[in-house]
């Protein structure tokens, strides 16, 4: 028998996402669900598919429904997004099964399924968007398709914004861009920035660590970090690098999930370029952190981003970095160019940018005391407040601290 709409709710708060592959989206949600359920609140992780490397990172007293069909882990985008719409529901029986008092969507890619299912459910549930990723807009050349496939997905941003009790913007650019293209109200826009964990970072900085990349004497090392698929935008820094290689010797190592099919047009684009022997792909790596106290340069260059997790990380080990402007929330971290170059999509502005970047000073304090603004405790700690608030609990205080009121920072 279904619930009657006015039973009370059996939960807190349900953080929903695709599965528990190694990205961003993924380590922040389990560690807000984490300090949530440390805070006295009643969490549960909803997925499709109960799969990924970041499964063993699962907090304890957290428990996982899965409510999907099983894909795997070498799937497409557009494989993702077909599995989420035909979810929809099985999502919203779940909703109404479990009556959550909060549903976190903790990623841009599963928002539409997740508004779609709280409107289907028939139950009370407070929709909570965390915006990780701002819409891709066309380039400057004039191309239809681009134009209307903006229009669309920005129609698409538009209607589940207005199902959502709370809209999370993960930097100040994002949340800039959802006041300027949709018709947000200030009273749902928050801003909670992603943060780091610098003891942690130091720690996995300082493991040992042997690769003859890096051994002394051998080529500055330019290193890319994240899935390798088409919206990291990988093909641009392969180009970028190859115009480098031009006039300097200097070696491309990329770290990141690997899709085969990605992988694989990647290494042809690097043969036809003539830079494969310069190429290195060093697939999915835990502890990333010796790579980037090594490398002469993180580059990002990403179709679109939030902020950075990667880029964070990179200046919290004091690594250059260079940024493309596509890349929201670079600008933010690197100051508006302050601390490393933004440059313009495209394969002569970046190899420019980085060429310049490499024949600077690292900034390596500059670069570590600009992370350090960016604590995950305190990031945590918002998103526990938050979800508190919105489920009408008060959270227990961590030891040492007094509760304190979300406030939505400005925008």
């Amino acid at each position: 028998m279904p619930p009657r709409p006015d039973q009370p709710p059996s939960l807190d708060v349900a953080i929903v996402m695709f599965d528990f592959g190694p990205t961003g989206v993924v380590r922040n949600a389990l560690r807000i669900a984490g300090a949530a359920a440390r805070a006295g609140l009643s969490v549960e992780l909803w997925v499709v598919q109960d799969k990924g490397s970041l499964r063993r990172d699962l907090p304890d007293g957290v428990p996982v429904h899965a409510f999907g069909p099983t894909l795997g882990t070498n799937y497409s985008r557009g494989d993702r997004r077909r599995a989420g719409r035909s979810t929809v529901p099985a999502l919203a029986a779940l909703i109404a099964a479990r009556r959550p008092r909060v549903l976190l969507s903790a990623g841009n890619h599963f928002h539409t399924p997740a508004a779609n299912a709280a409107r289907a459910a028939g139950v009370p549930v407070r929709l909570l968007l965390r915006i990780s990723t701002g819409l891709p807009r066309p380039d400057r050349t004039f191309n239809p398709y681009r134009w209307l496939r903006y229009h669309y997905k920005r129609r698409k941003a538009e209607r589940r914004h207005e199902d959502a009790a709370r809209l999370i913007a993960v930097s100040q650019e994002i949340a800039r861009e959802l006041k300027r293209s949709t018709d947000v109200s200030p009273e749902q826009l928050v801003v909670i920035p992603n943060g780091i964990d610098r003891e942690r970072i130091e720690a996995s900085a300082r493991e040992p660590f042997d690769h003859r990349w890096f051994e002394p004497g051998s080529p500055p090392v330019i290193l890319g970090v994240g899935r390798i698929d088409k919206y990291k935008n990988f093909e641009l820094l392969i180009a970028a690098f190859a115009e480098l290689r031009k006039t300097r010797a200097v070696r491309l190592m990329i770290l990141g999930e690997e899709r085969s099919a990605w992988r694989h047009r990647l290494e042809a684009l690097a043969e036809r370029l003539g830079i494969a022997a310069d190429l290195r792909f060093e697939g999915f790596q835990p502890n990333p952190h010796p790579y980037f106290r090594r490398a002469a340069a993180y580059v990002c260059c990403s179709r679109y981003e939030g902020m950075s997790n990667a880029m964070l990380e990179a200046m919290a080990n004091g690594c250059p970095v260079v940024a493309t402007r596509s890349a929201t929330g670079a600008a933010e971290l690197l100051d508006e160019g302050r601390l490393g170059p933004l440059a313009e999509t495209g394969t002569a502005p970046l190899a420019r940018a980085i060429a310049e970047r490499l024949d600077q000073p690292r900034q390596s304090a500059e670069l570590m005391a600009q992370a350090a603004r960016y604590d995950l405790s305190a990031t945590i700690d918002a998103y526990v407040r938050l979800l508190a608030e919105e489920a009408g609990r008060t959270p227990a205080p961590r030891a040492g601290t007094a509760p304190r009121r979300t406030k939505a920072l400005a925008a």
